[in-house]
């Protein structure tokens, strides 16, 4: 418990504010875009030079704060990376080539069906993802010039929730499809090197889960 008062009673590093506009029009995506160009397009380096929201890790304490609590975890310092570096993937290569291709095929044929089916709801949670530093807004001209881009078409899954007085309601989560395979045939979730992943260890969770649900049946 001491560890967990200090850390709580540190200060946290000021953050500037941001280099980009985070607003959905085209006149924050211009000017992100003449931002992201002073950087040779390169937006992890333009993150790695600056401190402000877009920080990796900066909705956190910094690594060094929490290590004396957390280093004695098994997966600590993959978790300390993420801090420092921002979470990566292992990922299969592809060729330049089958890139640029599956940038030109996503730009004509544009997002999921679903989107635009449902779009009077999915529209205010883009525009909220954008304005909370969640989502960059950038024109689609510049798309090549980023260093290894790629598309994922969004879509729309409607699901249902409950409101406050217990009623059944609808519910419309945006979704980034990572398994589309394109022209190319791959796609993120069929270039995942599966063997570099951590391993999930679910232990008493889930016999905890089983209880559960043979409790609520």
């Amino acid at each position: 418990m001491a560890k967990v008062k200090e850390i709580l009673q540190s200060t946290s590093a000021l953050f500037h504010p941001p280099p980009f506009i985070f607003k959905r029009c085209p006149m924050a995506a211009a000017y992100n875009a003449e931002i992201l160009a002073n950087y040779d397009y390169d937006l992890n380096r333009l993150i790695c030079l600056q401190k402000s929201q877009i920080s990796y890790s900066s909705e956190f304490r910094d690594s060094g704060v929490l290590e004396p609590l957390l280093r004695d975890h098994p997966l600590w310092p993959r978790l300390r990376d993420i801090l420092d570096n921002g979470a990566r993937f292992p990922l299969e290569p592809m060729r330049d080539v089958d890139r640029i291709s599956d940038l030109e095929f996503h730009r004509n044929r544009g997002n999921h069906k679903s989107l635009g089916k449902y779009e009077e709801f999915i529209d205010p949670v883009i525009s909220e993802d954008i304005e909370r530093g969640f989502a960059l807004p950038l024109p689609m001209e510049i798309l090549h010039k980023i260093p290894q881009a790629l598309i994922a078409p969004l879509g729309c899954n409607r699901q249902t929730t409950i409101n406050a007085l217990g009623e059944i309601i609808p519910k419309y989560r945006l979704t980034h499809d990572q398994s589309f395979p394109s022209l190319s045939g791959l796609s993120v979730n069929l270039r995942v090197k599966k063997d570099l992943l951590p391993p999930i260890l679910y232990s008493f969770m889930l016999s905890r889960l089983i209880h559960y649900i043979i409790n609520t049946c």
